[in-house]
């Protein structure tokens, strides 16, 4: 994997980033959520949506809601033409700097049993797998595992 490109910008999804945003979901989900979610997202005051630019272009996004002193992230993607280039992580390590700086204790996320490319990059990142979800992803009944990563410590 390369790093991300140096021009690479990390900052919040607006309204015309939408197409952008369902395309990259279409190329990376079995099955990708109706643009619509992300309209919903927008409008909830608990949901985030950043979208990864090089340049003009919207090259990745992450999905993540704020949820009393934890965040939980929904989505992180790249579009099929930048994987491998560092977006992935870059999406991660920009969510991670918004929690720790917002003072949350906590980061959490459903990942595919299957997923062990992503798998491997929250490990890498610190996050410990806590459980699993059978069944999670009613398409096909995959598993889902959970992963936390604790940003301090609980009551603290």
């Amino acid at each position: 994997m390369t790093a991300a490109p140096a021009a690479l910008a990390i900052v919040p999804m607006r309204a015309d980033d939408l197409d952008a945003v369902d395309e990259i979901e279409r190329h990376s989900f079995r099955t990708p959520w109706p643009a619509s979610v992300f309209v919903e997202e927008l409008a909830r005051a608990w949901a985030r949506v950043d979208v990864a630019r090089d340049g003009d272009r919207v090259v990745g996004f992450v999905d993540y809601w704020l949820v009393t002193d934890e965040v939980h992230l929904l989505a992180i993607a790249t579009h099929p033409d930048w994987r491998r280039r560092g977006v992935g992580r870059a999406l991660l390590d920009h969510l991670l700097g918004f929690a720790r700086a917002g003072g949350f204790a906590l980061v959490t996320l459903e990942v595919r049993a299957s997923n062990a490319p992503a798998i491997m990059m929250y490990e890498r990142a610190g996050f410990a797998r806590v459980g699993l979800r059978p069944r999670y992803y009613a398409e096909d009944n995959e598993d889902a595992v959970v992963m936390t990563l604790e940003l301090r410590a609980p009551g603290a």
